[in-house]
C-alpha cells in the first residue's frame, strides 16, 4: 500500500492538516503504468528533437522542420530551447502569421515584469515587419489595453493605428478600440478635473478620424461625433467635418469594389494584379482636391503592406516592395521609412535593392561608418540570390566607402583599397566564373587613375582584369584603359599609347569598330604618315575578318546556310526524277510544295516557335502540303479555305509575332529578360542565346501571342535592362535593306546637344535644363551599346519657337565645368550603299553594324571602279578591284 497526500480538506481539521488516504496496491500499479507511458512519450520527444536538429543542420532553411522542432520542444517543456528555436527560425525566414500569434500569446502569458512587457511590445513590432495580419494587430491592441498604465496603452495603440488605421476594410476596429479606451478614461473623471476637457477632445478626435476616413461602417460613428462636437464647438465646425465625411463616403464607394473582389479572389497572381489596379486607383483619387483629407498616403501604405504579405510568392512582389519603399521615401517620416525598409529586407532578404536603400538611408541620417558597415555585413550574411545582386550590394558599399574617404589621408585610401580587394576576391570566391566580368575592379581602377593619382596601380588592376575569362576580348575594358591612359597624370607618351591601341585592336572580338575608331582618331591627332597607314591596314583587316564572322553567325542564326540550300537542291532532283516516272505534274508540284513547307518548318523549329495544330473542323493552324490522289476527285484532300476567325488570322503569323532582341548582357539573366518583355504582351515562347560575340552580347527571340505586342515592344526600343539598352526589332527570315530609325532631314523643333558631361547624360538632368524654355516632347540620350553615354543628346520640343528660344539660351551654357554645344538637328543624309566602291565598307544588310570612318582615307580616284591591275596591264580582260596592297603601293609611289 502507499500513502498519498490529498488536497481535499476535512472541514473539521485545521487548515494546515492534510488528510491521509490509504490506497490499494492496484492503484499503485496503475500509476506506475501511467508513469511508464509518460516516460516513453518523453523519450520519443527527445529522439524526435535530436532527429529534427540533425536534419536542420543539413537543411537549415526547411521551414516545416523548424516548426516541428518548436512543437517537440514545447511538449518537453524546454522553454529556453523553445525560444531559441523560434529566434533561429526568425533569423532565417519570415514567420507566418499563425506562428507569430502562437509565440506572442505564449509570451504574453509568461510576462510579469516591465522588462518582459517591453520585450513583447518589440516582438509585436517585429511581427508587423514580417506580415500584415489583422489577427496579430488585434492581439496587439487587446494586450496593450491590459498591459501597463494609460500612457503605455495609448502609445501601443498609436503603433497599431500607424500600421492599420487607414485600412478601409478593418481600420474601424482599431479606431473603435482607441475610442473605447479614451471614453472609459473620460467616464472615470469628474467634470472639475483639469484634464476633463482635454480628455473630451481626445474622444472627439477618435470619432472625427473615424468619420473622416473612407472606412467600412465608418458612418456608424457620425451621431456620437456630432453630439460631442456640438458640446465643444459650434455648428460651423460640425459642417466642416460633415464635408470631410461626405468625401470619405464617396471615396469608399469608389474603392469598395476592389475590397469585394479581393475577398473572393484566391489565386495569388490574380490578387497581385488586382492590388496593383487598386493602388493605381487610389493614386488617381489622391490627385482630386475633394479627397485631399482622406489620407490616401496612409491607404497606399496599407495596400502595399497587405499586397506584399498576401502575394509575396508572386513574381511581381519585388516590384510592389520597391514601389512601397519609394512611396514612403517621398511621403513619410524617417521613422516610417526605417520601418518600411526593415519590412522590405525581412520579406526579400536576398535582394540587394532594399539593403542598398537601407544603407543609403542610414548614411542620409548621418550614422557612423561602423553602423552602415553593420547593415552591409547583415545583408552579406543573408546570401544574395544571384551574382548581379551580390555585385550590386558590393558596389553600393564601395561607393559608400569612397564617399567616406579623404583622398589626402593615407589610412582612408588604404581602407578603400582593402575594400575593393575584398569585394573583388569575395565575389570571385562565391560566384566563380560569373565574377570574371565584374564592375568592381573597373570602379577601383578609375579611382586609382583619377582620385588616388596612381596610374601604375591602375594599370596593374587592368592587367589583372584582362587575365580572367573573356575579358581580354571585350572592348569595354580596352576603351576604359585607353581613355584613362590618355587622361593620366603625367600623360603617357605616344609610343606607349600607340602600342596600347594596337594591342587592343588585336585582342578585341566582340566589337572592334569602337577600337578602330579610337585608334584612327589618335593617329589623326598625333600620328605620322607611316603610322596612319599601318593603322588603316590593320583596322581594315580586323574589320573585314569581324564582318565575315558576323555574317557567318547571322546565316547560322537565320538558317540560311549554303549547305542547307544544296541539300534542298539535291532533294529536288530526286523528286524531279520521280515526277518524270509518274508523269503526274500535279503530284510533283505537291511534292515540291511539301519540301518547301518542310524546310520552312525546320527553320521555325530551329527558332523554337510554337505552332498551333489544325483541328478537324477547319480551324487555322499548321500548314500542310495538299497531296492529289489520282483516285480521289472529290477534293477531300484539297486545302480548305481558312475561316476568318481562325487563330492564324486572329493572332498573325509566327514571323509577325516574333521580336528580335540584341545587345543583352553576355551573361544574361533569362528571368529578367522574360519579365521585362512580358510588360508589352503575353510571351508564348522565348529562346536566349548567351554571349554571341558577333552581336556584342546575348540575343533573344521572343514570340508574342499577337503582332500588336511586337508593335508595342518596338516602341520601347533601347529600354535599359541592367543598365544596358536592349535593341528591339522585328524578326524577319528574309534579308532586307535596313531603314534608319530616326529622320535624316532638318527638324526645326529638335536640338542636337554635344559635349555633355556624363553626369548630366540622363533624361531627368537634361529635362531640368531644357524644360525652362518650352514644352518638351522627347529627350533622347545617345549611348554606346553597353549603355554608357556618349555625351550626346537630342531635345525635341512641341514647337519650333521653343526650340529657337532654347538654342539661344543654352548654346555655350556651362554645365558641370563643360560648355555644351547646341544646334538645330540636321543629320547628314544616309548613303544607301548601292554604289559602294573600293575601300567604302557596305553597311551590313541585316542591320546592327555601324559604319566605320576609315573610308575617309581613300583617295577619290581609288573609289572609282577600275579595269586595270596595279601595273596597268589587263589580265584576260577580267576586271579586278584594287586591293589594300595596291592602295599602299600607290601612296608610297612604288
Amino acid at each position: 500500500m502507499a500513502i498519498v497526500e490529498d488536497e481535499v480538506r476535512n472541514g473539521s481539521e485545521g487548515e494546515d492538516e492534510i488528510e491521509v488516504v490509504v490506497e490499494e496496491d492496484g492503484d499503485q500499479d496503475s500509476d506506475d503504468s501511467d508513469d511508464d507511458d509518460d516516460d516513453e512519450e518523453v523519450e520519443d520527444a527527445v529522439d524526435k528533437v535530436s532527429e529534427l536538429e540533425r536534419r536542420l543542420e543539413e537543411d537549415p532553411y526547411n521551414y516545416d522542420d523548424h516548426i516541428e522542432l518548436i512543437q517537440a520542444l514545447w511538449r518537453l517543456s524546454e522553454l529556453q530551447r523553445w525560444r531559441a528555436a523560434f529566434d533561429r527560425l526568425q533569423q532565417l525566414s519570415v514567420l507566418r502569421p499563425e506562428h507569430w500569434l502562437l509565440r506572442l500569446q505564449t509570451e504574453e502569458s509568461l510576462a510579469h515584469t516591465d522588462e518582459a512587457r517591453a520585450h513583447i511590445a518589440e516582438m509585436f513590432k517585429q511581427a508587423s515587419l514580417d506580415c500584415y495580419s489583422i489577427s496579430i494587430l488585434s492581439e496587439w491592441y487587446s494586450w496593450s489595453l491590459s498591459a501597463g498604465d494609460v500612457s503605455d496603452a495609448r502609445a501601443q495603440l498609436e503603433e497599431v493605428l500607424r500600421r492599420a488605421g487607414a485600412d478601409p476594410l478593418s481600420g474601424k476596429v482599431f479606431w473603435d478600440a482607441r475610442y473605447e479606451m479614451e471614453k472609459a478614461q473620460l467616464e472615470a473623471m469628474n467634470e472639475d478635473d483639469s484634464e476633463y476637457e482635454t480628455q473630451k477632445k481626445r474622444v472627439l478626435w477618435c470619432l472625427e478620424e473615424t468619420v473622416s476616413r473612407p472606412l467600412l461602417r465608418g458612418d456608424d460613428a457620425w451621431q456620437a461625433m456630432q453630439e460631442l462636437a456640438l458640446q465643444l464647438y459650434d455648428q460651423e465646425y460640425v459642417d466642416k467635418i460633415k464635408k470631410q465625411h461626405d468625401a470619405a463616403v464617396e471615396y469608399l464607394q469608389k474603392i469598395s469594389v476592389f475590397e469585394d473582389r479581393l475577398l473572393i479572389t484566391e489565386d495569388t497572381e490574380e490578387k497581385c494584379k488586382l492590388y496593383q489596379e487598386y493602388i493605381d486607383t487610389v493614386k488617381d483619387l489622391s490627385q482630386e482636391e475633394k479627397f485631399i483629407d482622406c489620407d490616401s498616403n496612409g491607404i497606399l501604405k496599407v495596400l502595399y503592406d497587405r499586397a506584399t504579405t498576401e502575394c509575396l510568392s508572386c513574381s511581381a512582389a519585388l516590384d510592389l516592395l520597391q514601389a512601397f519603399a519609394r512611396h514612403v521615401q517621398r511621403t513619410s517620416s524617417r521613422e516610417t521609412i526605417r520601418r518600411v525598409l526593415d519590412a522590405c529586407v525581412r520579406r526579400c532578404p536576398r535582394k540587394a535593392t532594399f539593403w542598398v536603400l537601407k544603407m543609403q538611408q542610414a548614411e542620409h541620417e548621418g550614422m557612423e561608418f561602423d553602423e552602415v558597415k553593420s547593415v552591409f555585413e547583415t545583408a552579406l550574411s543573408k546570401g544574395m540570390d544571384s551574382y548581379k545582386q551580390a555585385e550590386t550590394l558590393w558596389l553600393s558599399y564601395c561607393e559608400f566607402t569612397r564617399r567616406k574617404t579623404a583622398f589626402d589621408n593615407e589610412p582612408d585610401v588604404e581602407r578603400l583599397r582593402r575594400t575593393f580587394r575584398l569585394a573583388w576576391d569575395s565575389l570571385a570566391e562565391a560566384w566563380g566564373e560569373e565574377a570574371n566580368d565584374c564592375e568592381v575592379p573597373l570602379f577601383w581602377a578609375r579611382l586609382e587613375y583619377k582620385r588616388m593619382k596612381d596610374p601604375k596601380q591602375g594599370k596593374e588592376i587592368f592587367e589583372e582584369i584582362l587575365k580572367y575569362g573573356e575579358n581580354k576580348t571585350l572592348s569595354k575594358y580596352w576603351e576604359a584603359l585607353i581613355f584613362l591612359e590618355k587622361c593620366r597624370e603625367p600623360p603617357a607618351n605616344e609610343r606607349r599609347l600607340r602600342e596600347l591601341h594596337r594591342r587592343a585592336l588585336r585582342s578585341v572580338t566582340d566589337y572592334p569598330p569602337t577600337l578602330a575608331q579610337l585608334w584612327t582618331d589618335f593617329e589623326r591627332d598625333y600620328g605620322e604618315l607611316h603610322t596612319m597607314l599601318e593603322c588603316v591596314e590593320l583596322c581594315q583587316t580586323k574589320l573585314k575578318e569581324w564582318r565575315d564572322n558576323y555574317q557567318a553567325m547571322k546565316d547560322r542564326m537565320t538558317g540560311q546556310k549554303q549547305k542547307g540550300k544544296q541539300a534542298l537542291n539535291k532533294k529536288g532532283k530526286g523528286d524531279k526524277k520521280k515526277g518524270k516516272e509518274t508523269r503526274n505534274k500535279g503530284k510533283r508540284k505537291a511534292d515540291e510544295s511539301a519540301e518547301g513547307s518542310e524546310v520552312k518548318r525546320k527553320k521555325e523549329v530551329d527558332m523554337e516557335v510554337e505552332e498551333c495544330v489544325r483541328d478537324n473542323d477547319g480551324g487555322g493552324g499548321t500548314k500542310r502540303p495538299h497531296e492529289v490522289d489520282d483516285d480521289n476527285d472529290g477534293g477531300e484532300n484539297k486545302r480548305q479555305r481558312k475561316d476568318s476567325t481562325s487563330p492564324a488570322r486572329r493572332h498573325g503569323t509566327r514571323e509577325s509575332c516574333t521580336l528580335f532582341v540584341s545587345n543583352l548582357d553576355f551573361k544574361v539573366d533569362e528571368d529578367s529578360v522574360r519579365e521585362k518583355l512580358s510588360e508589352w504582351g503575353k510571351v508564348v515562347s522565348m529562346r536566349v542565346k548567351s554571349g554571341v560575340k558577333a552581336f556584342g552580347g546575348s540575343i533573344c527571340y521572343c514570340q508574342y501571342e499577337t503582332p500588336e505586342s511586337v508593335d508595342e515592344a518596338i516602341k520601347h526600343d533601347r529600354t535599359p535592362l541592367n543598365g544596358r539598352p536592349m535593341f528591339l526589332s522585328r524578326y524577319s527570315m528574309k534579308k532586307g535593306t535596313p531603314t534608319f530609325k530616326y529622320p535624316t532631314e532638318v527638324e526645326r523643333n529638335k536640338l542636337f546637344v554635344k559635349n555633355l558631361p556624363f553626369s548630366h547624360c540622363t533624361r531627368e538632368a537634361l529635362a531640368d535644363i531644357f524644360n525652362k524654355h518650352g514644352a518638351l516632347k522627347d529627350v533622347r540620350v545617345v549611348t554606346f551599346k553597353d549603355g554608357k553615354p556618349k555625351g550626346l543628346a537630342y531635345i525635341e520640343y512641341e514647337d519650333e519657337s521653343s526650340a529657337n528660344a532654347a538654342l539661344e539660351k543654352t548654346n555655350g551654357l556651362l554645365v558641370a565645368d563643360r560648355k555644351i554645344d547646341v544646334a538645330i538637328s540636321a543629320p547628314p543624309p544616309k548613303d544607301s550603299g548601292k554604289n559602294a566602291s573600293l575601300g567604302l565598307p557596305k553597311r551590313d544588310s541585316g542591320g546592327g553594324m555601324r559604319r566605320t570612318q576609315l573610308s575617309s582615307f581613300i583617295p577619290s580616284v581609288l573609289q572609282k571602279p577600275s579595269t586595270s591591275t596595279a601595273n596597268g596591264n589587263h589580265s584576260n580582260g577580267d576586271k579586278r578591284p584594287l586591293s589594300n596592297t595596291d592602295f599602299r603601293n600607290l601612296l608610297l609611289k612604288k
